[in-house]
């Protein structure tokens, strides 16, 4: 349901939100690696999101992304939202550029009630809950081995 990029920037979000509860700011070149990521991508994507406000960078040898907002206040939804817009709540599952309550298509119900669920746990769920997720130990962020987790979210 989310586009690549979107996937992408969920994930180097929540990795600069980790990193930034201790002062830290993130490059490019250590996200993409630890985050297995492609960095020409992530640069295209982190710059996005700086233009849009939703998270801000400083150049120089300290510099890098950080957050300029609280982590609980940026919702999964405003992501979204800002890598990809909000068509694909609305958006017929079979296609049919008129299908509405009143002219629904034979999958309408059924994929309205999934995108409402989907739409309403995107705007509840911010990028501190995913950060206090994978800090539990229960979630993850990255595709490594379990025993080196420790070696990229110190926090654990």
């Amino acid at each position: 349901m989310l586009s690549k990029t979107t996937e992408y920037a969920l994930r180097a979000i929540v990795y600069i939100a980790i990193n930034n509860e201790g002062g830290k700011k993130v490059g490019i070149k250590e996200l993409s690696q630890e985050l297995e990521l492609p960095s020409p991508f992530m640069g295209k994507i982190l710059q996005d999101l700086v233009r849009k406000g939703v998270i801000a960078s400083m150049k120089g040898p300290h510099g890098g992304f950080y957050l300029h907002r609280p982590a609980s206040e940026i919702t999964i939804l405003e992501v979204v939202n800002t890598i990809d817009g909000l068509e694909a709540f609305k958006k017929c599952g079979m296609g049919m550029k008129k299908c509405s309550d009143k002219h629904p298509c034979p999958l309408h119900n059924d994929i309205k009630a999934y995108r409402d669920h989907l739409l309403g746990v995107f705007n509840k769920k911010n990028i501190q809950d995913l950060v206090d997720s994978i800090k539990s130990g229960k979630f993850f962020i990255t595709n490594v081995p379990e025993d080196q987790v420790k070696i990229l979210n110190p926090l654990l």
